[in-house]
């Protein structure tokens, strides 16, 4: 990740937040911990995996390998005997084992984005199953969006387990926090 330190505005881990566009609530959280309380505590996984996304330094199928296993946890609220969801997750999770063409994968989310959702708890599994496919086909950006959408379904607790999920399966990121601690020790922009 280039660090702009025409753009900082302060010396703590956050401003990296602020560089790479995430949302004022996350940089709120983390503008007053470090980084290590940030990755150990923070209760939102999409925060963790757009962090993870946009530092850039974690292999694009170990994300998308994330991504999966939070739409799963949207899966339950797939109206019985509606398979494209499941497909499209699992399709994609075959892509990661080498077991799956990307061809595959993007037909396999095309089926879950076209589904019909009967409510919005259902309409987010369709879009978490969905944009964890698109994460492998596209790009690894839409992993952070298929948390999203599983989290839509029940906040607190979705965000909670997905936060949970991403700590247990990536490593925390250190590059981009290094490059800035090392310009900020330079006092490269001060």
């Amino acid at each position: 990740m280039n660090i702009d330190t025409c753009k900082l505005k302060s010396i703590h881990w956050s401003e990296l937040l602020l560089q790479m566009n995430s949302s004022y609530n996350c940089y709120d959280y983390a503008r007053t911990i470090s980084y290590k309380e940030f990755w150990d505590n923070c209760p939102r996984g999409d925060w963790l995996l757009f962090f993870t996304v946009k530092e850039g330094s974690t292999p694009h199928k170990l994300i998308v390998k994330v991504a999966c296993q939070c739409a799963r946890l949207s899966i339950s609220y797939v109206k019985q005997g509606e398979l494209r969801p499941l497909k499209a997750i699992e399709t994609t999770e075959r892509w990661i084992e080498d077991k799956a063409t990307i061809e595959e994968v993007k037909l396999a989310a095309d089926a879950a984005y076209s589904a019909n959702a009967a409510d919005s708890a259902s309409y987010a599994a369709y879009y978490a199953a969905y944009y964890a496919a698109y994460s492998a086909a596209y790009s690894a950006a839409s992993a952070a969006a298929a948390y999203a959408y599983a989290a839509h379904a029940v906040k607190k607790e979705m965000q909670q387990k997905a936060a949970d999920i991403v700590r247990s399966i990536i490593p925390m990121p250190t590059e981009a926090v290094k490059q800035f601690e090392h310009l900020v020790s330079m006092k490269a922009f001060w």
